[in-house]
């Protein structure tokens, strides 16, 4: 039988059902578990996500049933919702903990908000290295990877800053000035991942066929308008509902991603602040960076 309830969310009502739907079964998630880790953790997402133009992954059955993606608002929206028009689609924006509540009732558990403002589409606040990699190759070859993009990036002049990806990824995020467009972020993340794959061949491929792969796969094409990655602090459909979660360099070799989850990261954020706070408060600049190579057509 479908359970209802209405509550106040802001000022916004809110209608939720089926709160004990159990949505990672492994893990003992519930919806009402969802939606209770989106309350307690949105002070740190809202400065992430907000005005940010927002794709959702929605598990109606939970993270062993079917999924599909949903970038367009749903006709069924509440009228409080805020969207944003980019090119055809209607995006929602994540303004407010009623809104992710709202979304998290219709069991979206991956949110992907853009890389850019909603307000300034064509241009991304920072710069992403998605390293992803090949089997059998697993976590700890990716932490060894990030150490040696963290190298270059010292080399280059430039800071990034890692989140586990809540698999056996690692996102190196590079926050930068908001005048430069996707042809150039992707053109300076590239020309990492091909000075490591000249420096050690072994370990790293810009290769796009998985089939041709091998270590760890530098994904520079995550830098383009039209590509998301899963956001900071978002949940993962994974056994042990996994959290994408910032972590400081030196603590790389010393977690795992299983060891950040649903029911843990609200904890483990006490005394530690957002690990992402940098992203934001220190925008660095590319023009110190004269080398063609990073910038060519």
């Amino acid at each position: 039988m479908t359970t209802k309830k209405i509550v106040q969310v802001e000022g916004k009502e809110l209608q939720l059902s089926n709160l004990d739907k159990v949505l990672w079964p492994k893990a003992g998630v519930t919806k009402a578990n969802l939606l209770e880790y989106h309350a307690r953790l949105f002070p740190l997402t809202k400065r992430h996500w907000q005005g940010r133009a927002l794709t959702v992954t929605r598990y109606p059955h939970g993270i062993e049933g079917e999924f599909f993606f949903q970038k367009n608002i749903p006709a069924s929206a509440p009228p409080w919702v805020q969207t944003a028009k980019i090119e055809d689609t209607n995006y929602v924006v994540a303004n407010d903990l009623a809104t992710v509540s709202w979304l998290a009732n219709l069991a979206a558990i991956e949110f992907h908000p853009s890389t850019y403002l909603a307000a300034r589409a064509g241009v991304p606040s920072y710069a992403i290295i998605d390293l992803d990699p090949t089997e059998p190759q697993g976590y700890a070859e990716t932490v060894d990877a990030a150490r040696h993009c963290r190298d270059v990036l010292c080399e280059i002049g430039l800071q990034g800053y890692p989140k586990l990806s809540g698999a056996t990824g690692i996102h190196i995020y590079i926050p930068l000035q908001a005048r430069y467009n996707f042809q150039i972020t992707a053109q300076l993340v590239k020309f990492i991942g091909m000075t490591l794959q000249r420096r050690y061949p072994e370990k790293f491929t810009l290769e796009r066929l998985v089939k041709k792969r091998h270590g760890v796969y530098v994904d520079y094409l995550q830098n383009h308008p039209s590509r998301t990655i899963v956001g900071v602090y978002s949940p993962r459909p994974t056994l042990e509902a996994t959290v994408s979660t910032p972590i400081r360099w030196e603590d790389l070799s010393y977690y795992e991603p299983r060891d950040f989850t649903v029911h843990t990261v609200p904890e483990w954020i006490k005394g530690r602040g957002d690990l992402f706070e940098q992203v934001f408060s220190q925008p660095q600049s590319l023009e110190h960076l004269q080398n063609p190579e990073i910038f060519q057509k």
